[in-house]
This record gives structure tokens, sequence and C-alpha cells, in this order.
């Protein structure tokens, strides 16, 4: 019962709503309301106004909170159905990077290649060590007066000095995401940034539990959890509130864990990419 009525109150209030409920029964509700069935159940989202944002978006973003609820509103009497924990967490991830107004949330540990969850849900096969390696890309292309993003995206034609192109041609995010744009290049390039940075800091500050970054170029925030892990956030502004990222993260903390400790063993065999210092963080 306890979860049933969290996971009414995250509704509430992440869709702006004034009231929510369940319902087992009796016939379906119209085309004018919000809700979404979760076996023989209803969730159900009251509205004392109209809302402003569009039903049907309404509608897609309790299917997103809903499945990162898995289980919650299941009979107890039926058998649990598998979920598929993975698209679990990253829906999760999701969600948190909506309420902090990130543009990425991450789930990382203090010292393997793994990354354990993303919200961005088009990720491909690229760990830590991909990112290490991208962020020293980021690094030479940067002193070389250079736009790697254009580069990436196929939108620049300008010789690239051998080491470059060496790093490049490793990259897993390059070989498979030869279709982002310049824009998802820069967005990609940013976050691997941010996980080396964050990697990096802990590194150097091993027993601190936070980490914030307000610089033009790279704006995160970052808290461990589980003793080994972290969860990340990465803004496209540096001049994000703490005070609310922080208080969603708080919130997020307790189902982030305990979906990342239901996810299956992943062999940590990482491609060693080297580390590429790029700043430090204020431990706080």
């Amino acid at each position: 019962m306890d979860d049933t009525l969290r996971l009414l109150e995250v509704v509430r209030r992440e869709l702006g709503a004034d009231d929510a409920r369940v319902e087992i029964g009796g016939r379906d509700p119209g085309e004018d309301v919000v809700w979404c069935a979760v076996e023989e159940r209803r969730l159900v989202v009251i509205f004392d106004s109209p809302p402003e944002a569009p039903l049907e978006e309404l509608r897609e973003r309790l299917r997103v909170i809903v499945r990162a609820f898995p289980t919650t509103l299941e009979p107890r009497e039926k058998p649990r159905r598998s979920i598929e924990p993975q698209r679990a967490l990253d829906d999760a991830l999701d969600i948190l990077a909506q309420q902090a107004t990130a543009t990425h949330a991450i789930v990382i540990d203090d010292s393997s290649p793994v990354i354990w969850g993303s919200s961005d849900l088009e990720r491909g096969p690229e760990d830590i060590d991909d990112a290490k390696l991208a962020a020293e890309a980021l690094t030479l292309a940067s002193a070389a007066g250079m736009d790697l993003a254009a580069h990436l995206a196929g939108a620049s034609k300008e010789p690239m000095p051998e080491e470059l192109q060496r790093l490049i041609r490793q990259l897993h995010v390059a070989s498979e995401h030869q279709a982002r744009d310049i824009a998802r290049w820069r967005d990609v390039l940013r976050v691997s940034a941010a996980l080396v940075t964050l990697r990096d800091s802990i590194a150097r500050e091993p027993t601190a539990t936070r980490f914030a970054l307000h610089d033009p170029d790279l704006a995160m925030l970052a808290r461990g959890f589980g003793n080994i892990y972290w969860m990340l956030l990465v803004f496209d502004r540096a001049g994000f509130s703490e005070l609310h990222a922080e208080a969603a993260m708080i919130h997020a903390s307790p189902w982030i864990e305990k979906l990342v400790t239901a996810l299956p063993p992943v062999d940590p065999s990482g491609g060693g990419g080297r580390v590429a210092t790029l700043r430090r963080l204020r431990p706080v």
C-alpha cells in the first residue's frame, strides 16, 4: 500500500494534477480523462480545471511514470510478471531528468566502466572507457581550434591531426551513431565530459558523497548512493538550481537504488581508454 500511495503522489505532483486514484471494475473513463490501465486496474488522474498540457501528452507521461514503478499496482494474488530491469531503470532516470530539469540522468559506479542506467533511451554500446576516449578527443580538438561535433556529424571536412583520427576510430559512439546531427553530438560529448569529470573527482576525493559544477561549458550535479553507485545529472546551463535538482535526486534515490540492485550481473571488462582530466569539481 505504501508503494501505491507513493506512486499516486508522484503522479499527482509530476502531472500537476489535483488528485490521483486507483480504480478497479466499472467502465473505463472517457476520452476527456487522463488514465492508464495497469493489469485489471486503472490509474486515473484528476484535474479540477482543464490542464494546460494536451491530454495525450499527459497520458504518455503517466505511462512513463507507471513503467518506473514496476509491479506496484499488480494484484498480489497473481504471480508478478517479469519486467525488463534495464528498461525500468532507464525510464526511472528519464523521470528524474525531467523532475530536475536536467538533459541527462545517469548511474555509474565508482570504479568499473559500466554505465548502469541512462535517461538517454537511444544510447548505444558505449561505456565509461568510450567516454574517456571522447573526452580526450574533445580536449585535443579544442586545443587545435576544431569543432569535434561537426566532424563527427560529417559537417566539417577540415583535416584532423593523426592522433585525433586515431581516437575517433576507437569510439563506439562514432561507429554506432553516424546519423546524429551536430546538436546531438554536442550533447553526447558533454555527457562524456561529465562522466570523466565525475570519475576523476571520485578518484581525488574518495570520501566525498556529492559533487557540483557550474561551468558555462559543463554543468552537473552528482550524488553517491548504495556505497558504490553515483547518480549524475547533466544540465545545458550553468545556472541550474542545485536545491531543486538535489531534492529530486533525494526523492528518487530509494527506487533508483532498488532498480539498480535488480539489474543482472555485468562483466565490467572495459576498453582501457586513457583518463582525460578536464576540470576539478567542487565537493560539497
